[in-house]
């Protein structure tokens, strides 16, 4: 028979939680927390008993954290933890439910201790930190995984920056991983050992396990590498202590990119160092240009023509269409995060010029509304 108690109700803090659901990839790190609980509690057991060698035959018998409900409040998973009852073979199980309580807490001082940047002897051990490899990995920017909201002193935010700083406590943790979204090449490829080098632009050679769902692109774009074919690689990396990208454990999913993929060209402008332009250009902060790859990735249409893209002379960003005898370009500020729109129509020579606020999403539709009239002429 099983008993279940609620244990733990996190809150995911987000964009991505705002609908009060969770989304299937997150559940994948809930499901890391039932592993390291368990071990969390196999420890505390052994603290309390130096002289045992190991835990009581069925210490983690039907141990197992469920998630029973989504609460409001952006998204509040309820995970109960349920214990089976003792029997008389098995006298112990059900009773060392205050180990579990105590390896969760551990974890709990854990993130906190990371977050305030303290050492706090409460803290799980060294070799359970690697858990933490997993746990959180797919929390992007901006994102919080809130382990204690009802302890308002120390809540225990898990962000991507906390995670880090856990898995670097550790000196045996050499490698660590992280999601990655890479754009590139494809300069060599093994279907005998099944995987494939990928260049990064502006990047890292590296090799990556060729699934086989993926085959079919991976060959497209390794036969079209002379002529520059790209793709678009999602996954999970795997960096040294020094945040460098060392390979990839997993491909997710690969998607082929246009030859003016707005993400790519903004990658090759990672390559370029002040001075680039007569020694005078300002080389462009690489986090500004992944935040302006993604906002395109997210706001701009596909079925609208794609732009040219160039670096300007002081760190920013210019984008060009010509469209139906119209001139547009975009002057962008990654700063700021805001553009200056500029419209010439080589017929009349009328001129339109708007600000736009590039971290506002209604922004990007009015973008994307001007480029549709002029796309079919009823500017």
């Amino acid at each position: 028979m099983n008993t279940s108690f609620e244990f733990m109700t996190p809150r995911l803090e987000g964009e991505r939680f705002t609908g009060h659901a969770i989304p299937f990839e997150v559940l994948r790190d809930l499901a890391v927390l039932e592993n390291l609980v368990i071990e969390a509690a196999k420890w505390k057991y052994l603290e309390a008993h130096p002289e045992r060698q190991r835990v009581p035959r069925g210490f983690t018998e039907g141990v197992s954290l469920q998630l029973a409900e989504v609460r409001d409040g952006s998204a509040i998973p309820v995970i109960m933890l349920t214990l089976l009852t003792a029997t008389p073979l098995m006298p112990e199980i059900g009773s060392n439910l205050s180990y579990f309580e105590q390896g969760r807490d551990a974890i709990l001082d854990t993130v906190s201790a990371a977050e305030e940047q303290i050492q706090d002897s409460r803290t799980l051990p060294n070799n359970l930190l690697a858990y933490f490899d997993q746990l959180g990995r797919t929390l992007r920017d901006g994102e919080v995984l809130v382990l204690n909201p009802s302890n308002t002193d120390r809540p225990a935010r898990l962000t991507k920056e906390t995670r880090r700083r856990i898995l670097l406590q550790s000196d045996k943790i050499k490698e660590l991983t992280g999601e990655v979204a890479i754009r590139g090449t494809v300069p060599e490829m093994d279907q005998e050992k099944m995987t494939f080098d990928f260049q990064v632009i502006s990047g890292p050679r590296i090799k990556a396990p060729l699934d086989p769902q993926h085959l079919d692109s991976v060959l497209e774009v390794f036969n079209g590498y002379r002529d520059n074919r790209r793709i678009l690689v999602r996954g999970v990396g795997r960096f040294n202590r020094s945040e460098k990208l060392l390979g990839l454990n997993e491909v997710e999913h690969i998607s082929l990119l246009d030859d003016l993929d707005p993400g790519g060209r903004l990658d090759e402008f990672k390559a370029l160092k002040n001075g680039w332009l007569n020694g005078k250009g300002i080389a462009p902060a690489h986090k500004e240009l992944d935040w302006l790859a993604d906002a395109f990735q997210h706001n701009y249409p596909d079925e609208l023509p794609l732009p040219y893209l160039y670096p300007t002379a002081e760190g920013g960003v210019q984008v060009e269409w010509s469209v139906d005898g119209w001139e547009i370009t975009l002057e962008i500020d990654l700063t700021q995060r805001q553009g200056e729109w500029h419209a010439l129509e080589l017929s009349s020579e009328a001129e339109e010029t708007h600000m736009l606020k590039l971290n506002e999403p209604n922004c990007w539709q009015w973008l994307a509304n001007e480029i549709t009239k002029r796309t079919r002429g009823v500017a």
